[in-house]
């Protein structure tokens, strides 16, 4: 049986000039989302060395949405993600994803190895397919499109999968205040990290969580099943007066900053890779 074995480390992380608060965000985001895709998860993911994680899921698409989940609530953190989808050579229901061993670690090795060459935080896909080339295409162009993004940009798009997530799970609304207050401290340390070559300003998005999650379940996303040649954008009407409320800002202002920071795109595009990595390909 295959499973997919997902690996990353902080890009850079020499660069952080608090580096407690970097590990608190990251141990704690990694904790949070082992419990929220539990089901997913066949070994969780854990610290295998210092800034390096490691852990194994029973498909592409649930490695998927981890590490893109992790990626949007870790910001302005980035990481480098290789994954790779084989078998294991023994199966001990005790032991952690450290212990293991096996095809599906040797390939996620190697696609991270492969990544850090570029110095990018995208997601490298290493399957032994004629596809992964096209998979990693995507990877680079979606991540394109978000480095591109200014931070407030970056905040809108995780609360738009707060209310219409590319899978449903529950999820809890005191995390999200952990969230908000490490990303200040974070960007407010940060200086060095920089879009476009400009220092970043700390720009207010306080969120008011209660009333985003009052809204799940009210957002669906297009489905038309009779058009197999795109994949519809993955954003529904009312979203931006949703998020405008929430952010207590108009919807013009949102929609300037989901139209400049091609949020959408960014959305569709990582759906598009999920429903890739769904097809019977790999």
């Amino acid at each position: 049986m295959k499973y997919a074995a997902l690996m990353f480390d902080i890009v850079e992380s020499r660069h952080y000039q608090d580096r407690y608060d970097v590990q608190n965000i990251l141990m704690n985001a990694v904790s949070y989302l082992n419990y929220l895709y539990s089901e997913d998860i066949k070994k969780e993911v854990v610290s295998s060395a210092g800034d390096e994680f490691q852990g194994l899921f029973f498909n592409l698409q649930s490695a998927f949405l981890y590490i893109r989940k992790l990626q949007l609530l870790i910001y302005p953190i980035k990481v480098r993600c290789g994954i790779g989808y084989g078998e294991i050579k023994y199966d001990v229901k005790e032991w952690s994803s450290l212990a293991f061993d096996g095809e599906a670690y040797y390939l996620a090795r190697d696609a991270i190895n492969e990544i850090s060459k570029r110095k990018s935080n995208a997601i490298f896909f290493n399957t032994r397919s004629n596809y992964d080339k096209y998979l990693n295409m995507l990877c680079f162009a979606g991540v394109d499109m978000k480095v591109r993004q200014s931070q407030v940009a970056r905040w809108i798009e995780l609360l738009a999968d707060i209310i219409l997530p590319i899978k449903q799970v529950e999820e809890d609304i005191s995390f999200y205040d952990f969230i908000l207050e490490m990303r200040h401290r974070i960007i407010s340390s940060e200086r060095w990290n920089k879009v476009y070559d400009k220092s970043r300003e700390i720009e207010p998005f306080d969120t008011d969580f209660r009333f985003l999650f009052e809204t799940r379940g009210e957002f669906r996303s297009k489905e038309d099943y009779y058009n197999n040649l795109i994949v519809e954008e993955f954003w529904s009407y009312g979203m931006s007066t949703v998020l405008a409320q929430a952010m207590g800002t108009s919807r013009q202002n949102i929609d300037r900053y989901v139209s400049l920071g091609k949020i959408k795109d960014s959305r569709t595009m990582d759906k598009t890779i999920y429903e890739l990595l769904g097809e019977e390909i790999w």
